[in-house]
């Protein structure tokens, strides 16, 4: 794919909301795909599906690599935050999947993956642990550049009602851009140790045990939970203004909300997960560890 297009766009959903039936080389698949981000302006997708045998049983959970021309579009994303993401719904109608474009997703989980490139430290990085920590990222971004507008404006901005005529002389803003920044900061430092506990076991060509990527799923969620906190009191500093149509505030709070619900990202199912491998608890309650 990327050898006919280096600049090739994919996007993707996981969830195997599609039938498949076993043929020939491959499977017909028809399904539909929700919340499908950059699908408007994607060449590829990757989608979830069931994989069947010949029998029509299901034996496995596959990620089938689809042109986006072998699919439809329907506009589906009426939100209130990330809203530019184009998150609609994919849908296929009876469409050959070719064996060589489908990849086992628990195989993948645990590492194993349809790749001769073995030699080379990306493909070996550990699967779910990225597709959480990648979701943070941008909330470390949104964190930030609320950061530098509350404390940019506060220099200038009167507390209303008060004597105070900046939001800087107060003592209590004071104190909650400094917790705002120092939660940013923690979010930064759980996603940079995760980011270096991938990368070093990717170039160590070990995969990281369960425990390890239960905690950089922590990691991804406590990081979220620490922005979506900073950014809320960042929030309440600027005051009511923040929710103006021409306050960038308003977006960014709208934007990292909407993302903070993303259920792979989700603070509360990470850090079961998490808790319950160093209390050598073994139920699982998601196969994305």
């Amino acid at each position: 794919m990327f050898g006919a297009n280096p600049d090739a766009r994919v996007t993707g959903v996981l969830s195997p909301t599609a039938t498949a039936i076993k043929v020939e080389g491959g499977w017909r698949v028809s399904g539909r795909w929700y919340y499908n981000s950059g699908s408007s302006h994607s060449d590829w997708a990757v989608l979830g599906v069931p994989l069947t045998d010949e029998n029509g049983a299901v034996v496995d959970q596959g990620l089938a690599l689809v042109p986006r021309g072998d699919l439809a579009l329907e506009d589906t994303w009426f939100v209130a935050g990330m809203k530019g993401t184009a998150s609609n719904c994919l849908i296929a109608e009876d469409i050959f999947v070719p064996e060589h474009r489908v990849m086992s997703v628990p195989a993948a989980i645990e590492g194993r993956y349809p790749t001769e490139h073995t030699d080379e430290v990306l493909p070996r990085s550990a699967f779910v642990p990225i597709l959480a920590l990648v979701l943070a990222g941008p909330q470390l971004g949104l964190g930030r550049a609320a950061l530098v507008y509350a404390t940019e404006k506060a220099s200038r901005k009167p507390i209303s009602y008060t004597f105070y005529e900046t939001q800087a002389e107060s003592v209590a803003v004071q104190m909650q851009i400094a917790e705002a920044a120092l939660r940013i900061d923690t979010a930064t430092l759980h996603a940079q140790r995760a980011a270096a506990e991938i990368d070093q076991a990717a170039r160590n060509g070990v995969y990281l045990d369960f425990t390890q990527r239960a905690r950089v799923r922590a990691d991804a969620g406590w990081a979220t939970q620490n922005v979506l906190e900073a950014i809320n009191t960042l929030v309440s500093v600027h005051g009511a203004g923040s929710f103006a149509d021409v306050n960038p505030l308003q977006r960014i709070w709208r934007d990292a909300n909407t993302a903070g619900r993303h259920a792979v990202v989700a603070p509360t199912v990470a850090f079961e997960v998490y808790g319950k491998a160093l209390l050598g608890i073994d139920e699982k309650i998601t196969p994305l560890v």
